[in-house]
């Protein structure tokens, strides 16, 4: 069933709204808080916020649709996974690198849940990924692990700005990319969440 244009609209305004958060929370952070984008920034926390939620969602979709249930263990695992890597500065204080540790718990406990319900993965997988929902999960994760990599890395900025090369710029931007990229995933996440994960097509696939 199509959309009403109403509702395309206020998507689109919900969208701006939500990417328009990205430069309020690094100018809070560099002129109202004087902080710049460190590692107890707001900007740093909404990265760790968004993830768990993320990886909340994804959880009880696993528990609630028992036929996608290996795929969404998977994509929750994940998830979970980069929430304890950008997590490290608070688990830093127990051991360094000690994140590690529960990322491993949690890649292995995910892949046994995953395995055990292997048969669930696949097809599942290629249902949400047909989704607009599942589209705005696979461009955050673009944006996060090539993008703000390769458009923050230092020896851009130090060719772009020269002798005026600061490092807080560089951090400044690539920690903005990684706060869009997070808030893509978690828009997604609960559309997905909102829309099946894709349940519906598999449905309509299996009556045909």
């Amino acid at each position: 069933m199509l959309p009403s244009l109403g509702a395309v609209i206020a998507e689109f305004a919900l969208v701006c709204l939500l990417v328009a958060l990205v430069p309020v929370t690094v100018y809070l952070d560099t002129t109202v808080l004087g902080d710049g984008v460190s590692e107890e920034s707001l900007t740093e926390h909404l990265h760790n916020v968004f993830l768990a939620v993320a990886v909340a969602i994804f959880v009880l979709g696993a528990y609630r649709h028992v036929g996608m249930r290996g795929y969404l263990t998977l994509v929750a695992t994940l998830f979970a996974c980069m929430f304890l890597r950008e997590y490290d500065v608070v688990l830093d204080r127990i051991q360094h690198g000690f994140w590690i540790y529960p990322a491993l718990l949690a890649l292995t406990v995910g892949c046994l849940i995953a395995w055990r319900n292997r048969g669930t993965t696949l097809l599942p997988m290629l249902h949400h990924l047909q989704t607009r929902s599942a589209t705005f999960v696979y461009i955050g994760v673009v944006l996060l692990l090539f993008f703000s990599r390769t458009f923050g890395t230092g020896a851009l900025w130090e060719a772009v700005m020269a002798g005026a090369y600061d490092p807080q710029v560089k951090t400044t931007v690539q920690e903005g990319i990684e706060l869009l990229a997070y808030l893509l995933i978690v828009y997604g996440a609960v559309l997905s969440h909102l829309h099946g994960y894709g349940a519906q097509a598999a449905l309509q696939e299996r009556r045909l």
